[in-house]
C-alpha cells in the first residue's frame, strides 16, 4: 500500500479535520487567547492525528504486504485465507471473513460440480452399455439378412429415447433454453407418443385406452412427448403375464389439469416407491428385468420442474403403477 494512495483514501478525514482545526483557531482568536497557545493547539492535534494515521498505515501495509506476498507464492489462491493472520483492524477482519465465505462457497460449488462429473460420467458409462444392445442387435440383423422391419422399429426408437436422455444430461445447466411454452393438446400428445411406441406396444400385446384427453395444457410439446414416452417405455418394460393395458385419462379442477397414465404392471414395491425419481435409482424391479439406467425417471422429473408441472407415482405392486402429470393454469401463458 503507497503512502500517496493511502492519504488519498483518507483525504475526506484530512479535510474535515483541517476545516476544524480553523474553526478552533477561529474561536480561540475571538476569546483573545494568546497566539502561541493557538499555535500550540494546531501543532499537538496535528501531531496526534498524523501519529494516529502513521500507526493506522503501518498495521493495513503490514497486513496487505503479507496478504500479497502470501498470494503470490501460493499455487491454489483460494486457500489464501487459511495462510492470512488475524488482522489488527476491523476492515481486515471483515475482509478475511468475506475471503473465508467467498473461499467456502466456491469449495461448495467446486465439490458440486465434481459430483456432477463423476454421476455424469457413471451415467454415460451405463448409457453407453444400454445403446450398444439395439446397436448390436441391428447389426446382427443386417449382417445375417434376417431384417425384421418391426423389430428394427422397437429398436430404433429405443435409441431415439436414449440419445433424448443423453441430450438432456448434457443440457441440464442450460436445458431451460431449449424450452417453448405454449398451449397442446393432450391428446395430440398422447396420440403422438403412442404412434412413436406402438411397435413396442404391439410387441408386448399392450391395449391403449383413452378418455377425456380433449383439453389443452401449457407445456413445451417435444419434451412432453419424451415423458410420455419414457412413462410407456417404463409400462412396456414392466409388464406381467396378464391381460395388459395403458389408459390415459385427464380431469381438471379450479387450479390445475392432471393427466393420468395407468398401466397394470408389475407396479413398484413399497420400499421403492419413494425413490423413483432418484437419479440412477433401478429399484427392485429394476434387477428382475433388463439392466437400466435408472436416469428417465429422474429426467422427466427434471423436465417437469424446469416447465412448472409437477409429476407423481402411486403404485400398488402386481396391481398398478400410475402416473400423475399436473399441469397449472398458467393465463400469462394464453394471452
Amino acid at each position: 500500500m503507497k503512502i500517496r494512495t493511502y492519504l488519498k483514501d483518507k483525504l475526506l478525514v484530512i479535510v474535515i479535520l483541517i476545516i476544524l482545526i480553523v474553526v478552533l483557531a477561529a474561536m480561540q482568536a475571538a476569546f483573545k487567547v494568546d497566539a502561541s497557545c493557538i499555535i500550540a493547539s494546531v501543532i499537538l492535534i496535528s501531531i496526534s492525528f498524523f501519529s494516529v494515521l502513521s500507526v493506522d498505515y503501518w498495521k493495513r501495509n503490514k497486513f496487505y504486504k503479507d496478504f500479497w506476498m502470501k498470494l503470490d507464492h501460493m499455487d491454489q489462491k483460494y486457500l489464501i485465507t487459511e495462510m492470512m493472520d488475524i488482522p489488527e483492524f476491523e476492515e481486515g477482519r471483515i475482509l478475511k471473513d468475506a475471503l473465508y465465505e467467498i473461499d467456502k462457497s466456491m469449495k461448495e460449488k467446486i465439490n458440486q460440480i465434481n459430483k456432477n462429473n463423476k454421476e455424469f460420467k457413471e451415467y454415460l458409462e451405463m448409457w453407453i452399455h444400454e445403446i450398444k444392445l439395439p446397436l448390436a442387435s441391428i447389426t446382427l440383423m443386417n449382417y445375417n439378412g434376417n431384417i425384421n422391419p418391426e423389430k428394427e422399429k422397437i429398436l430404433i426408437r429405443k435409441l431415439e429415447q436414449y440419445v433424448d436422455q443423453i441430450l438432456f444430461m448434457a443440457r441440464a445447466d442450460a436445458a431451460e433454453k431449449d424450452y417453448l411454452l405454449k398451449k397442446c393438446n393432450l391428446e395430440g400428445s398422447v396420440n403422438k407418443a403412442v404412434i412413436s411406441n406402438k411397435e413396442m406396444l404391439i410387441e408386448s400385446k399392450i391395449s391403449v385406452e383413452k378418455e377425456n384427453l380433449d383439453i389443452e395444457v401449457i407445456t413445451d410439446s417435444k419434451w412432453l412427448a419424451f415423458i410420455l414416452g419414457q412413462i410407456i417405455s417404463n409400462s412396456v418394460k414392466y409388464v406381467r403375464d396378464n391381460e395388459r393395458k395403458i389408459k390415459f385419462s385427464a380431469h381438471e379442477n379450479e387450479n390445475k389439469i392432471i393427466l393420468t397414465i395407468t398401466d397394470n404392471g408389475m407396479g413398484i414395491p413399497p420400499g421403492d416407491i419413494s425413490n423413483v425419481f432418484e437419479k440412477t435409482f433401478t429399484g427392485e424391479n429394476g434387477r428382475k428385468v433388463s439392466a437400466s439406467t435408472g436416469m428417465g425417471l429422474y429426467i422427466c422429473k427434471k423436465l417437469c420442474e424446469k416447465m412448472g408441472h409437477n409429476i407423481r407415482i402411486a403404485s400398488e405392486e402386481n396391481k398398478y403403477t400410475t402416473v400423475y402429470l399436473e399441469f397449472g393454469k398458467e393465463t400469462y401463458y394464453s394471452m
